[in-house]
C-alpha cells in the first residue's frame, strides 16, 4: 500500500467519509433486503440517535458495556466518543458480514457473533464481570412480547439491579410493554423523541425499581424549537387575551361616560 493510500485510510477526507457512509448504507440495505425481520431498519442509526443512546450510558460506572445488534457500528462509535474505553465494549452481532466489518473498524473492541435473544448462552463464556449497561438496537417489535420480556430478564440477570437496558424504537410505545416490565419489577423511562433521526426514533431506558437513578432526558434541536414555538405561541395568546380584556374594559368605561342616562335606564328596566 502506498504512503498516500495509507494516509487516506488513517485520516479519511470528506470524500472518503462519504464513501464509508454510503458503503454502510449499502450493507444495511442489502441486509434488509435479504432478511427484513432480522435487520429491522433499512438504514443504520443516525448520528443524533447514536449520540443520544450513548448519553444514556455512564462511562464512569465499572463493568463492560454490551451492545446488541451494532450493525455497521454508529452506536459503537458514539459510545467510544462518549469516553467508553474500547476494551470495555462487547458487541453481539448475528450477521457474519457485519462482524467482519466491526472487527476492521474497531480492532480493540470485542465482537461476538451470536444470538442476542439467547443472551445468557452467548455472553456466558465471554464476560468476566457484570455489565454496567446493555445498549440495544435490536428490532424488538418484530418479536413476540414474551421474547422481548425474556431478553430484558436475561440482561438484568447478567447486569444486576444497578444496570440499565437502553433500547431505541421507531414505535411510539415501549417495545417491552410497561405493564409487563412492571410485573418483573422493571421501571420504564421514555426519553424525548429524536426528531433529527430518519425516521424519528424514541429511546426507552429500563432499570430495576430498586435503582433510583433515572436518565436525564435531553431534547434534540427540533424538540427545542418545537418547545420554543409552543412557548412563544402561549405568550402571544396570553397577550392577545389581555389586550382583548383591556379593550372590553375600556369600551365599557367609555359607554358609561358617554351614555350614563341610557345605562341607568337599562339598569332600572
Amino acid at each position: 500500500m502506498s504512503a498516500q493510500r495509507r494516509q487516506a485510510k488513517l485520516h479519511p477526507g470528506p470524500k472518503n467519509l462519504i464513501d464509508l457512509r454510503l458503503s454502510d448504507e449499502a450493507r444495511f440495505i442489502k441486509s434488509w433486503l435479504e432478511n427484513p425481520l432480522l435487520a429491522g431498519a433499512i438504514t443504520p442509526s443516525g448520528r443524533f440517535l447514536a449520540r443520544a443512546m450513548a448519553q444514556c450510558v455512564d462511562p464512569d460506572r465499572p463493568g463492560p458495556i454490551v451492545e446488541l445488534g451494532p450493525g455497521t457500528g454508529p452506536v459503537t462509535q458514539a459510545l467510544l466518543a462518549r469516553g467508553v474505553a474500547p476494551d470495555r465494549l462487547v458487541l453481539v452481532e448475528f450477521e457474519p458480514s457485519f462482524c467482519l466489518l466491526l472487527r476492521k473498524k474497531f480492532p480493540h473492541v470485542k465482537v461476538v457473533q451470536g444470538d442476542a435473544y439467547r443472551l445468557a448462552d452467548t455472553l456466558g463464556p465471554v464476560l468476566d464481570a457484570a455489565p454496567a449497561a446493555v445498549v440495544s438496537s435490536l428490532p424488538l417489535l418484530t418479536k413476540p412480547e414474551h421474547i422481548r420480556l425474556s431478553l430484558l430478564r436475561q440482561a438484568f440477570a447478567l447486569m444486576g439491579a444497578e444496570g440499565r437496558f437502553i433500547q431505541f424504537t421507531y414505535g411510539v410505545k415501549s417495545p417491552v410493554p410497561s405493564h409487563l416490565a412492571a410485573r418483573d419489577h422493571f421501571a420504564t423511562q421514555s426519553l424525548a423523541p429524536i426528531w433529527l433521526n430518519l425516521p424519528p426514533a424514541r429511546i426507552f431506558v429500563y432499570r430495576h425499581v430498586d435503582c433510583p437513578h433515572a436518565v436525564e432526558s435531553k431534547p434534540d434541536v427540533i424538540d427545542k424549537l418545537l418547545s420554543g414555538s409552543r412557548r412563544f405561541g402561549r405568550e402571544i395568546r396570553d397577550e392577545l387575551e389581555e389586550a382583548r380584556a383591556r379593550l372590553s374594559a375600556n369600551h365599557a368605561k367609555h359607554a358609561r361616560v358617554k351614555h350614563p342616562a341610557r345605562l341607568e335606564t337599562t339598569r332600572r328596566g
